[in-house]
């Protein structure tokens, strides 16, 4: 499995994390048929987002809504990991849901280099899967 993502969406999530750079921070990503066009932004609500995330719930409704409208549909989901490596948590595997969909994650745990990785969620188990970088012409 493989997740086409342009590269300009691609920054956009490494600009998000670094924006709050100890904070985790999660959203969605929109598009078909393996490529992302899209990412929504969606608040962190945990009561300790140094190391967890939660969807604000209307915002993620919000997303889906406009996914919906646009004809997109649900490719990814991310977060970032502020001081750890760009692998899924014991945590992380344990809220997972949306098997089949991407799971992305930036992790800051290099200062001044962030690092984004993808796993394939088959409803148990993440597995590493290729993001392939595209330019806007690409799609």
């Amino acid at each position: 499995m493989t997740l086409r993502l342009p590269a300009a969406l691609r920054q956009d999530l490494l600009a998000h994390a670094l924006a709050t750079p100890t904070l985790e921070v999660c959203g969605l990503l929109g598009g078909v048929a393996g490529l992302a066009t899209r990412g929504y932004r969606i608040a962190n609500i945990s009561a300790t987002p140094q190391v967890a995330f939660a969807m604000d719930p209307q915002a993620q409704l919000a997303a889906m809504l406009a996914m919906r409208a646009r004809a997109e549909v649900l490719v990814g989901i991310y977060h970032s990991h502020p001081t750890s490596v760009a692998e899924p948590s014991a945590k992380d595997l344990a809220e997972a849901a949306y098997p089949g969909v991407a799971f992305l994650i930036v992790s800051l745990a290099s200062p001044g280099v962030p690092t984004l990785a993808a796993f394939a969620f088959d409803g148990a188990n993440f597995t590493p899967m290729a993001l392939h970088e595209v330019a806007a012409d690409e799609f």
